[in-house]
């Protein structure tokens, strides 16, 4: 006799009883959330259920009678925190599909970006990406054949109306300003005045004390210029290494850091780091490459010479030309 439990495919029995958790994309979606040419945006569907995913809160039940006893975010802070270059490797796309994907939630209203500057271990770090989600919004994407009994004046202000009504962070657009936030946000969270779309200059180390390692490396990737670099080396691996050696500086906890051969405060030194260029990671290398003398602790070499660079590297240069000059004229002279 077939139980209550069985279908009669065993297929279809065995699913059951598999509890996949995680990312939840309603079919809806590839009809409300549509490039121009009325295809689906995958991109920014796949990101939009991720973002709804870390919102959707926790259950918290009593281990002895199993009833629900509370719920809680997954984050920390009192939004969520990502960065561009975190979604295109966890999604495998590009890191402009990605920042693409996410200016189009914030056209479609879905959700809306806010830019922070966090003050972490002592150092300063501007535009740091944070995410709301506007629950409204998503019920009429979700919901669209209810849409008509969703008043939409209750979003409240500040999210964009139409295709023009974007984050001035876009490129494009008309400025939001003022202090509004998301509805859903007001509730048991902290009330940020002057949020949306803004750069605020607070400090958040009580909920958000560190950068992923991977997005200090994607920060300073950026500030080198190593897409640039990464074309002119035909080997990239010395170039990796010392983008390597420097963020793990940038992401160390420690009090003191060692260069030339004398402990420093770890904040002198993250502020040299924060100084560097593509013409100064150039320079490094470059005199790595000429040095002949074998080193024991290349990583403490590495260090001390990217700190010495910031210094350094004008004096180099100005010694070059001085070189190149004199003997320009020993050649007229002969």
């Amino acid at each position: 006799m077939q139980s209550i439990f069985e279908t009669g495919n065993q297929t279809v029995d065995r699913m059951g009883r598999l509890n996949i958790r995680g990312n939840i994309i309603p079919s809806s979606w590839f009809k409300t959330i549509v490039k121009p040419t009325g295809k689906p945006n995958l991109n920014a569907i796949v990101i939009l259920s991720d973002i709804v995913y870390w919102y959707r809160p926790v259950e918290i039940r009593d281990e002895a009678t199993g009833r629900l006893v509370g719920m809680k975010k997954k984050f920390r802070s009192d939004l969520l925190q990502r960065s561009y270059q975190q979604m295109a490797e966890q999604f495998g796309i590009t890191k402009r599909d990605a920042t693409n994907a996410v200016i189009e939630l914030e056209r479609l209203g879905v959700i809306q970006r806010v830019f922070r500057t966090l003050t972490i271990r002592g150092q300063q770090m501007p535009n740091i990406l944070f995410i709301k989600l506007c629950v409204e919004r998503l019920v009429q994407i979700t919901y669209p054949e209810q849409a008509d009994y969703i008043d939409i004046t209750d979003m409240g202000e500040g999210y964009p109306r139409n295709e023009w009504d974007v984050s001035p962070n876009c490129g494009y657009g008309v400025p939001q300003s003022g202090g509004t936030i998301c509805p859903d946000l007001e509730g048991g969270y902290t009330h940020m005045v002057g949020t949306d779309t803004e750069n605020t200059e607070t400090e958040y180390n009580r909920d958000y004390q560190y950068l992923s390692y991977q997005a200090e490396l994607a920060r300073f990737k950026e500030q080198v210029g190593y897409e640039t670099m990464k074309k002119d080396y035909g080997d990239i691996r010395k170039l990796d290494e010392l983008v390597g050696v420097a963020v793990d500086v940038l992401t160390s906890d420690a009090e003191t850091i060692r260069v030339n051969r004398e402990n420093k405060p770890i904040g002198v030194v993250k502020a040299q780091f924060r100084k560097l260029s593509m013409f100064h990671i150039q320079f490094v290398l470059k005199c790595m490459a000429d040095n002949c003398t074998k080193s024991r602790n290349v990583r403490a070499v590495m260090i001390t010479a990217l700190y010495n660079s910031v210094l350094t590297i004008n004096h180099y240069y100005e010694n070059m030309v001085n070189h190149d000059l004199s003997e320009e004229g020993r050649e007229k002279g002969e």
